[in-house]
């Protein structure tokens, strides 16, 4: 059997806040709790009003400068 890897986030909630999808799932975050969940878990909190929570790997590597490529005006 083949088995899928769900792809997972972090979320914060501002407020408290409680999920529930057509699929049965449902959650409850209280303010300023960050808690991982599947993508399509994470999708439907940030609908409902959370943000998202980068991890720090993933706040340097989107920071990380990237090479300038230079353009030279001719007259």
């Amino acid at each position: 059997m083949v088995e899928k890897q769900v792809k997972r986030m972090l979320v914060q909630a501002n407020e408290d806040v409680y999920v529930a999808l057509t699929t049965g799932d449902a959650v409850r975050l209280e303010a300023g709790e960050i808690r991982e969940f599947p993508d399509y878990i994470a999708y439907a909190c940030i609908q409902a009003g959370c943000s998202e929570v980068k991890k720090m790997e993933e706040i340097i590597e989107d920071t990380k400068e990237k090479p300038k490529t230079r353009t030279t005006k001719k007259k």
